[in-house]
């Protein structure tokens, strides 16, 4: 039980952690008007080797150009003003922690604390929007936390997670 409420506590504590944007200020953002993908307008996946599924990918396809599409940005693999290109990662992370003894029934008097480990799926989505003409990275936003595991990859989930990402694209001068 206390494994549980600990794991509680600390997904919702790392749920609240910020999206980390970078933008480059010297960038023009009004002059984007259309985008691609990084690798020669293919589509291409870099992650973990479980998540490389069609529909997966798909749903992470369609989700960044949905957003796109909603900040008025037009797909186009002839002349793209962006490059996007994106990569995840999933982690299992083994946390210990303690507690003391007084947590526990039937306890005696003991200095020593009692030490517990839960793993932890950690997760991140990185997206980074390349200048074509340049060839500069001009945004990049970062999401990460933990995760249950295994991930809930459910379309739904997929398209909250990219819109928290490209949240705040195209940033505010």
């Amino acid at each position: 039980m206390k494994k549980i409420l600990f794991l509680i506590f600390l997904m919702t504590l790392v749920s609240c952690d910020p999206i980390k944007t970078e933008y480059n200020p010297k960038a023009d953002f009004t002059q984007y008007k259309t985008f691609c993908w990084l690798q020669g307008c293919e589509f291409t996946f870099t992650g973990p080797a479980y998540l490389d599924d069609s529909l997966v990918q798909e749903t992470v396809k369609e989700a960044i150009i949905a957003e796109m599409k909603l900040k008025g940005l037009q797909y186009n693999d002839n002349t793209p003003d962006l490059l996007i290109d994106f990569h995840i990662t999933i982690e299992n992370e083994k946390v210990i922690y303690y507690h003391g003894i007084e947590d526990e029934p039937n306890y005696y008097r003991t200095p020593f604390l009692q030490p517990e480990s839960i793993t932890l799926t950690k997760g991140s989505l990185l997206i980074h929007m390349v200048d074509r003409q340049r060839s500069e990275v001009v945004w990049q936003s970062q999401a990460e936390g933990y995760m249950e595991s295994p991930p809930d990859l459910s379309p739904k989930n997929i398209r909250k997670g990219i819109g928290k990402v490209l949240k705040d694209f195209p940033p505010k001068k």
